[in-house]
């Protein structure tokens, strides 16, 4: 109970922090990047590269990646590790540990508590003489799994201010549940309630996200509302993700409400419309990694 009501207080206290909204705008393919008790939940030794880009025809346009790593260590720990460069941005490169801790209250019920620490390159304005900084930044998360839903609490940027941009850090509720409609149709419903102070008050947004998985295919519809990478305006992405075997998983996002004015250069409004994801994943033997994973 003083471990809970602690992290409560620190959720909600107030500080500034770097700007790191590219990072938790990979959340889709990423829940790593929004969460650190996300690590370990899929019980297997996992690595993720994304690609995020303005468009697939023009090279020169925007484009950003990222890579994520988390593994169990143990039956009660767990560990991962993510990395992202996205020149455009004001956090233009990070790099991010994660520890969690992991309870089974049962065989498949799971509870978990995680921290995450790294450091940022920021890019201070009219940045003439390349005097970059590098804030360090910490998360904390908690979340609760079943094999049919999940629903997890973070807050990220508790540290990490600079004198040049004074972003408050947000809070994160994220939930997801999967509805069983026999062995080779699911479909998964999720949803993401982001809070953060706005001078005198308190703002929430909400995404919302729906998936139906038809055997090892995925198709998906999200609405995004929480991101500022997106120009002040809400995504409406389609995704689609196929299971290739045990081992690979690959996915893309497509967003149908980026603006298209026939500039794919970088402006002060750019945002991605494309979104591309491979994972492999494998484990000591265990058997979990030829296991379907719906989150």
């Amino acid at each position: 109970m003083r471990v809970l009501i602690l992290f409560c207080l620190i959720l909600f206290s107030k500080v500034a922090s770097a700007q790191l909204e590219a990072v938790y705008s990979s959340y889709p393919f990423n829940p790593l990047a929004i969460n650190p008790a996300y690590a370990g939940s899929r019980d297997v030794t996992s690595m993720t590269f994304i690609n995020r880009r303005r468009s697939v025809v023009f090279r020169n346009t925007y484009s950003s990646q990222y890579f994520t790593f988390d593994a169990p260590a143990g039956e009660k720990f767990a560990v991962g590790f993510q990395a992202f460069r996205d020149p455009y941005s004001v956090a233009s490169v990070g790099f991010y540990g994660t520890g969690a801790y992991r309870h089974r209250i049962s065989e498949d019920d799971i509870f978990s508590v995680g921290a995450q620490v790294g450091v940022t390159q920021v890019v201070p304005p009219n940045n003439i003489f390349g005097n970059n900084v590098y804030p360090f930044s910490a998360g904390l998360g908690v979340q609760y799994q079943t094999p049919r839903y999940y629903a997890g609490l973070s807050a990220q940027n508790l540290v990490g201010s600079t004198n040049y941009y004074n972003n408050l850090r947000p809070i994160f509720l994220t939930g997801g549940y999967i509805v069983d409609f026999s062995e080779q149709l699911k479909l998964k419903l999720a949803t993401l309630v982001r809070g953060q102070s706005m001078e005198s008050s308190f703002k929430t947004n909400a995404d919302f996200n729906a998936t139906v998985w038809i055997n090892q295919i995925g198709l998906g519809l999200w609405y995004q509302s929480t991101l500022q990478t997106l120009g002040g305006r809400s995504g409406i992405l389609g995704t689609a993700e196929a299971q290739l075997g045990d081992r690979f998983r690959v996915g893309a996002s497509y967003d149908f409400n980026a603006p298209r004015d026939g500039n794919f250069g970088f402006t002060a409004t750019e945002s991605t419309i494309w979104q591309f994801f491979l994972r492999y994943e494998f484990d000591k033997g265990t058997g979990k990694v030829g296991q379907m994973r719906y989150f």
